[in-house]
């Protein structure tokens, strides 16, 4: 029996090596806006996730895990390519044209860029994208006016970034309507679908488990597989029914709609978990929850203790959950508070194990995670790096994280933060008047960074 690996929400990974006739299955799932602290097994005292605290008692709970970038399409970016979205202009998320142009962004990611789906496909994976692509193209090619062009159907479809099945939203190929499965991209553009905004983490899970047991059940059940299970929720607008608010009648209004459909997210992902079980797959099958970046503001989710929200280079727009379970590899109710992960990460380390090979003379801008997820000592050895040119005042617009030193560098303002982030999570106290000398190192990082990658 093939051993399945199934990836939850936004982030990298591998372990033990594979032989080539016994490579892992990998299923990533993928949160949207699912804050620090919005999980009861990250400290929240609001949300009600038990399937998802049930997975951090039987694997690795992570508490240093960035995503590339604090909006969505960005983090996205990476999770294909495993680059800093910078690499590929992706500054912000893929919106309007006119505002693709303006932002000086393309109207979708290269469909010649390094994908990881592509590379497992090519080495024998069956890939699956199911979910919130946003990465360009596809369903609600227009929105409001037929002068307010979004997702054009001309953009490349999905599958030729590497898919053998495709169900998504915000891309080129079949998506839902209504909620239900539809063949190709129409018109609707997602969030204006009202019962989208409710049930469309049932749906997306409907399709996940669909594909797995037809896999199963196929004549390429020997193959390995690799699905991207990338949820909706907890993304405005939520329209969650009475019977979902109820349990959390105490809260405010944003609060009760936003953990509402945290929880039903839970459950969906738990249908999920369930179908392994029933396909005989759990024992064999690695798990990783993640979110593509953090809450947003004022929108009844939580970032704590961190500071700010999305849409900002501070710790609450980049520092997301991840928990990781794989029964015999990954140490069970564990807590890793020390190895300072990123989404980068992801491909090189599960590349490995998979047997898949990146285009000739490709490089990761993250590295080999291995032991992290093993429970043995891990030191990071490269810096992680940020760039929102966009971001409008709420944080300075460039970001450096190395060791326990953070550098926020506004180049146009001259703003200079550093925040010792093994004391301070919270940066809330600015050391760069009394660091001078890290300060002076961090900021020669940053500035050959960008260079490298073609900033202005």
């Amino acid at each position: 029996m093939k051993r399945l690996v199934l990836i939850a929400a936004c982030l990298s990974f591998a372990l033990t090596a594979f032989s080539a006739a016994d490579r892992p299955n990998i299923v990533f799932f993928y949160a949207d806006d699912l804050g620090y602290g919005d999980l009861a097994c990250y400290g929240s005292k609001a949300a009600q996730t038990p399937r998802l605290d049930r997975l951090a008692r039987e694997g690795t709970r992570f508490m240093q895990f960035y995503v590339s970038h604090c909006v969505c399409s960005p983090t996205r970016a990476t999770a294909i390519t495993g680059h800093f979205p910078a690499r590929h202009r992706i500054h912000g998320h893929i919106a309007f044209f006119s505002a693709n142009k303006s932002r000086q962004m393309p109207d979708w990611l290269d469909v010649k860029a390094p994908s990881f789906p592509r590379a497992l496909q090519q080495t024998g994976y069956r890939t699956a994208m199911i979910g919130k692509w946003h990465l360009g193209g596809g369903s609600g090619s227009k929105w409001k006016s037929d002068k307010v062009v979004i997702n054009h159907p001309d953009a490349p479809p999905v599958a030729e970034y590497g898919f053998d099945h495709v169900r998504s939203t915000f891309g080129n190929g079949p998506t839902w309507k209504n909620a239900k499965p539809w063949p190709q991209p129409h018109d609707i553009y997602p969030y204006a679908d009202d019962e989208w905004a409710t049930w469309s983490s049932r749906a997306i899970a409907d399709e996940t488990i669909a594909f797995l047991k037809q896999h199963r059940e196929s004549d390429q059940r020997e193959q390995p597989v690799y699905v991207n299970v990338w949820f909706k929720d907890v993304h405005v607008p939520l329209k969650p029914t009475a019977e979902m608010r109820r349990p959390f009648a105490h809260l405010n209004d944003k609060a009760q709609v936003h953990y509402a459909m945290v929880r039903f997210m839970d459950g969906q992902i738990g249908r999920v978990l369930d179908t392994l079980e029933e396909l005989g797959l759990a024992r064999n099958t690695l798990v990783l929850f993640s979110s593509d970046n953090g809450a947003g503001k004022n929108r009844g989710g939580s970032n704590r203790p961190l500071r700010d929200w999305k849409h900002s280079l501070y710790e609450g727009g980049i520092r997301v959950p991840l928990i990781v379970r794989w029964p015999d590899n990954v140490p069970a109710g564990r807590v890793d508070d020390t190895s300072v992960l990123n989404l980068a990460d992801f491909i090189p380390t599960l590349g490995r194990h998979a047997g898949a090979r990146m285009p000739e003379g490709y490089q990761s801008d993250g590295e080999d995670i291995t032991a992290a997820l093993l429970g043995k000592p891990f030191q990071r050895t490269k810096p992680q790096f940020w760039h929102y040119p966009t971001v409008a005042g709420r944080s300075p617009t460039l970001a450096i994280r190395e060791g326990n030193w953070k550098l926020l560098s506004d180049p146009k303002t001259k703003r200079v933060e550093l925040y010792d982030l093994e004391n301070d999570m919270g940066e809330a106290v600015n050391q760069s008047q009394t660091h001078p000398d890290i300060v002076k190192t961090l900021q020669q990082k940053l500035s050959a960074w960008t260079r490298e990658v073609g900033l202005k």
